[in-house]
């Protein structure tokens, strides 16, 4: 069981969701945190959260898909306490609208923010994890899973996100890094989250049933890094989904062609 105590833990997309809620659990349990993001207004306001409430927390405006960003972060994380423990790849992005109505422009943003912005991370921050052993989280999506109608870029970019983390994983061990990737599933969000459309435009993000909590979420990735665990798939229909992905492929793709896209998971 590892100990966060003084840990440094970097958590992207830190400043809302899921992220706010993991960094003032990580924050709770001694660590350093440094939340990262795109709005101002929002890391200010979850850091003095976290410093009045919680804990100790900075915060680094950036964009995980501009790799100058990137670079700013770790720089300032490794001036400040000299080595990184934990980078938790937290910043993500949805849509909604079939893959005929979606504008190559929007397929481009969805790889760049759900993919290539872990990438960029991860790559800046290996060298200090390797010298602390530390760990790297991916927080993903059922999506990632299997290919879903209906948000096909924002699945292909997770579903990669799987395949780059089980090639780091074997890459990295022998540097004792431990690398974990949490298959999240329907999840409650910040009333005013917004997601995008086939054409690129924000619209607001409405769902009447969610079967996991922020906090839920952050409790499975404080226990992914306390036990250095590679994967966990969340909730009930996450691990009914990866079973009758496993073993009843087709009957799976089946139910996804005919049943999914009235669901109320791809209604905005």
């Amino acid at each position: 069981m590892v100990d966060l105590k003084d840990k440094v833990v970097i958590i992207t997309g830190g400043s809302k969701g899921i992220g706010r809620e993991t960094a003032k659990l990580y924050a709770k349990k001694g660590a350093k945190v440094i939340i990262t993001g795109r709005s101002l207004d929002a890391l200010v306001e979850t850091s003095q959260l976290i410093n009045d409430s919680f804990g100790k927390a900075d915060y680094v405006q950036g964009d995980v898909t501009n790799i100058d960003d990137c670079k700013k972060v770790i720089e300032f994380v490794s001036n400040k306490y000299k080595k990184i423990d934990v980078l938790i790849n937290n910043a993500g992005m949805s849509m909604r609208g079939t893959f005929e109505d979606t504008t190559l422009e929007l397929f481009k943003t969805m790889v760049d923010i759900n993919l290539m912005g872990s990438v960029h991370m991860t790559k800046l921050a290996l060298p200090h994890l390797i010298e602390s052993s530390g760990s790297i989280v991916f927080v993903s999506s059922l999506t990632g899973l299997k290919g879903m109608p209906g948000i096909a870029p924002y699945s292909t970019a997770k579903m990669a996100l799987t395949g780059f983390s089980e090639s780091i994983r074997a890459e990295l061990y022998q540097y004792d890094i431990h690398v974990g990737i949490v298959y999240v599933g329907l999840t409650e969000n910040d009333s005013h989250k917004t997601i995008y459309d086939a054409k690129g435009q924000r619209i607001p993000l409405r769902r009447t049933k969610n079967n996991d909590t922020q906090e839920d979420v952050a409790r499975s990735i404080l226990k992914m890094v306390r036990k250095r665990k590679t994967m966990m798939y969340l909730t009930s229909l996450g691990k009914i989904a990866k079973f009758f992905y496993k073993f009843f492929p087709r009957l799976s793709s089946y139910i996804l062609r005919k049943y999914t896209m009235k669901s109320e998971m791809y209604k905005s």
